[in-house]
């Protein structure tokens, strides 16, 4: 007997033929998929747990390959402000103010927002300095909550000589040595947490990280043979900043962008998931395509801070693998991934006068499977599949904003909402029914933890004065 059966449901699979049943059926055995079909062909089925759907819509559970989870913490706190503004004057003091329990409390509010709007898993980019206790406390609330993430622990090295004189080089708090040796070690102590995480790395090689003198030569080319020794993603910020800023600056410093950089060092591989990707010149698209890395887009935080669109066409049209991200919630305010797919839509087919370039179903695929792929992951998620594991989200059209649906597909993508979820399973668990958590009773104390732990750090930053106006002229 299976233990769980989903029945009278409208059944998206994104598998590889991309089959649609409009009346089906999912079985669930223990955490992975055991069969789907037509309801036609349910015959004698039975299971511990029969759920009827009653004509919601079923589909992989939102893939988000790109956030920062103690951004959670920080929404509306940098409007108005080009990126390299905002990183400056308002995400590196509010990162520098936080502690493990604001890092635990970002963690459940993150796992919290995201299951409630349809995502089951994400790429936490982490780009704090950390240790194995601060990733500790960013992790046992993914698994708590229940929700599945792939960690990248961040790889820093101050360069000798520095980079770039614009901005001090400041000592990184561990050699390269220590920083890999700890890297090791959280790697073999977080990987496969809970059965939901999964470890990566992060190397920030984009112009304005190394202007900063984050990054040195020598800790990238470290961390890609790490990479593939073990397996490991590596995410990075990738030309993502003002054309006339740092995208700039650092072409006339390097000759080239930031992928031409890479090139250049012989650290492209396909372990690489490029976060961003505006500004590519068409060589750098070709490096790219030849070694095999993805990228992630990410419309509204590049909306937010005006920092440009990906070439989209050239990136569809020579078949990348694609996928679609929040970023964090301090440079987007929403983790809601129905909204990033309706913003990659218009922005993109505005941005190229194209209306049939960015699809319903394109933006569908880049939402599960693209960034599933690009993670690493698609043997596991990112579609519905036998085999896979049930990680799935269940849409209630069945409301006046979002009917009459007419094409359910389109009516996910641009008339609903992410609050339009009413059930999500992760690893075979139901986490939310019927629009509420199970399993986790604690939302409103992290909520309101979240409030004064938020006011707390932005007084010790010294930003109240800017973020805490009731309206501004």
């Amino acid at each position: 007997m299976a233990s769980l059966l989903l029945t009278n449901c409208y059944v998206v699979t994104v598998d590889p033929e991309r089959r649609v049943i409009e009346h089906g059926w999912i079985e669930v055995e223990g955490d992975s998929i055991a069969a789907i079909g037509a309801m036609s062909e349910l015959g004698e089925r039975s299971a511990a747990e029969t759920i009827d759907l009653g004509g919601k819509m079923v589909l992989p559970g939102f893939v988000n390959g790109h956030n920062h989870h103690w951004g959670s913490l920080f929404k509306n706190t940098g409007e108005g402000l080009l990126l390299e503004d905002w990183l400056d004057a308002v995400t590196l003091p509010l990162g520098a103010q936080l502690t493990n329990p604001d890092l635990e409390v970002a963690g459940y509010l993150g796992a919290i927002e995201q299951i409630r709007t349809g995502t089951t898993c994400s790429l936490n980019h982490v780009v704090l300095i950390n240790d194995p206790d601060s990733i500790e406390a960013m992790v046992n609330p993914v698994v708590e909550v229940g929700i599945r993430q792939l960690v990248t622990k961040e790889l820093r090295e101050t360069p000798s000589p520095a980079f770039s004189d614009r901005y001090e080089a400041n000592p990184h708090v561990r050699d390269r040595e220590a920083e890999l040796a700890m890297a090791n070690e959280v790697i073999d102590r977080f990987d496969g947490r809970g059965g939901l995480i999964h470890m990566g790395l992060a190397i920030e090689t984009g112009a304005n990280w190394m202007l900063h003198n984050s990054t040195s030569d020598e800790i990238i080319m470290a961390g890609v043979e790490l990479a593939e020794r073990r397996g490991l993603k590596i995410t990075n910020h990738c030309s993502a900043g003002t054309p006339w800023l740092s995208i700039r600056e650092f072409e006339q410093q390097t000759g080239g962008g930031d992928v031409d950089y890479l090139a250049q060092l012989g650290a492209l591989s396909d372990s690489w998931v490029f976060i961003h990707a505006l500004h590519l010149k068409a060589r750098e698209l070709d490096h790219i395509a030849r070694c095999g890395a993805a990228v992630i887009t990410n419309p509204v935080s590049n909306s937010y801070s005006c920092d440009g669109i990906p070439p989209l066409r050239a990136l569809v049209e020579a078949d990348f693998t694609l996928g679609l991200g929040t970023d964090g919630t301090y440079v987007n305010c929403s983790p809601d991934m129905v909204e990033q797919m309706k913003f990659a839509a218009l922005i993109g087919n505005a941005t190229h006068f194209d209306p049939g370039l960015m699809t319903a179903e394109r933006v569908i695929e880049m939402a599960t499977i693209g960034s599933a792929r690009a993670m690493g992951l698609d043997h596991l998620i990112g579609s519905l599949e036998v085999g896979k594991r049930a990680d799935m989200v269940v849409f209630d059209l069945d409301k006046a904003h979002a009917t009459v649906a007419n094409r359910p597909i389109a009516a996910l993508v641009f008339s609903a909402h992410g609050t339009d979820v009413d059930t999500v399973l992760v690893n075979g668990e139901v986490v939310l029914r019927d629009g509420e958590l199970v399993g986790f009773d604690r939302e409103q104390e992290v909520l309101e933890e979240a409030r004064v732990r938020a006011r707390e750090a932005i007084e010790r930053a010294g930003l109240d004065q800017t973020v805490f106006v009731p309206w501004r002229k």
